[in-house]
Formats: structure tokens, sequence, C-alpha cells
């Protein structure tokens, strides 16, 4: 009996351990420059999630339609993809640490971009409450506004 159970067993390990085959590329492999774009924006869009859901739900908004849409992509190509390139670590680590380098240089732009509107706005703010002269303060509320008009046209852009 025992030697039964024991050759029970060295027959699971012999056909526990086979050979795992390296997989082959889906044939609607997503690039990795585009797979790094699809991360970033479903990060981004993930993160709003958690800020505006009632306005996501009222809206019949999908986040993951957009992104599909937006890329011309199905859940199918994208589960595929990631699954492709987790097989090769370090070349999905290198797409990670695209995504979260781009995230951070997104973070640290909207958050240089926040202060500069703040700053606007406090000397707006304290211009206020000083007598100035009249013409003085126009023309400094005019570069003031044009300041606010060149961030609000950059973040249209991106």
């Amino acid at each position: 009996m025992n030697r039964l159970i024991g050759l029970f067993f060295v027959l699971v390990s012999v056909t526990a351990c086979h050979q795992v085959n390296k997989p082959e590329p889906p044939e609607d492999l997503i690039p990795k420059d585009k797979m790094v774009n699809i991360i970033i924006d479903m990060s981004l869009l993930t993160s709003s999630r958690g800020v505006d859901r009632h306005v996501l739900e009222k809206n019949n908004i999908s986040l993951e339609t957009l992104i599909y849409d937006k890329y011309n992509i199905d859940s199918l190509q994208l589960v595929k993809s990631s699954e492709y390139y987790s097989y090769y670590m370090k070349e999905y680590e290198g797409i990670y640490q695209i995504v979260n380098d781009s995230l951070t240089k997104l973070k640290d732009k909207y958050t240089l971009e926040n202060e500069k509107v703040e700053e606007v706005k406090k000397s707006i703010k304290d211009s206020v409450s000083k007598p100035v002269d009249s013409l003085k303060l126009k023309k400094e509320r005019a570069e003031q506004m044009a300041v606010l008009d060149s961030l609000s046209t950059s973040k249209k852009k991106d």
C-alpha cells in the first residue's frame, strides 16, 4: 500500500513538472507604446471614478468603453496583450516604469500649475484690498488674466 502511494506521488510529481512553453504573441498584440498610453489613461480614469462616481453613473459613462473606443481595441485584445506582456516580466516592468514616470510628471505639472493659479488669485485678492491707481490696477489684472488664460490653454491642449 505504501509503495502504491509513493508511486502515485512520483507519477503526479513527474507529470506536474512539464515544461511551460513561452506564449506566442497574439495576432492583435497591442504595441508597447500604445499599451503604456492605455494603462496611463486607465489609471487616470480609475482615479476620476473615485472623485465623481455619481456624475459618471448619472450620465451612464463606462470608463472601460471610453478606453476601448479611444484606442480602438476590445476587452479580449487587452487581456491577451496583458497576459503576453506579463509573461516577460522585464518588459512588463519597463512598461509600468514608463507609466509611473509619466503619471509622476503629470502630477508635478498640474501641482505646479495649481500653485501658480493660487498665487495669481492671492495677488488679485491682495490688490483688491489695497487702494491703488486704477490704471495700474487694470494693467496688473490684465497681466494676471493673461497668465490664467495661458494656463487654461495649456490644460486644454493636454
